[in-house]
């Protein structure tokens, strides 16, 4: 399975769940004609039976695997949502701390003069250009 490999080197999965179990990396039979039967005398359908059982086998393990392959799909989708976020809360820390800078600038007032000068006025910050 591609998807659990990129999930290891993505580093998402934990390290105690290793290779996927064997089931999932063979293809189950597709066709009752592809199972193997084995000879002998047919005893009142139970031949039927098995063979249900073992094409219904075969559809539940088909489902799992596509199950699995969503879930380390959704894992790896998961992992790109936890980078976006790491960086956006850095970029948010950086913004936030520049604007904890900005207000000690402003305290200092403009170079050569104060906040009470005629003429002088703070910076209108939501100004579009």
């Amino acid at each position: 399975m591609e998807v659990w490999v990129q999930l290891w080197q993505a580093g998402l999965m934990p390290p105690e769940l290793g290779a996927p179990p064997q089931v999932f990396m063979r293809v189950p039979p597709e066709k009752a004609g592809q199972t193997t039967v084995s000879p002998g005398p047919d005893t009142g359908g139970t031949r039927e039976s098995l063979l249900w059982i073992w094409e219904e086998l075969g559809k539940l393990r088909r489902v799992d695997v596509q199950l699995l392959g969503q879930l380390c799909s959704l894992g790896l989708e998961m992992g790109a949502f936890r980078e976006e976020l790491v960086a956006f809360l850095e970029e948010e820390e950086d913004i936030l701390e520049e604007e904890d800078e900005e207000p000690e600038q402003q305290e200092e007032g403009p170079a050569g003069g104060s906040y009470s000068e005629p003429g002088y006025r703070l910076p209108d910050f939501e100004m579009t250009i």
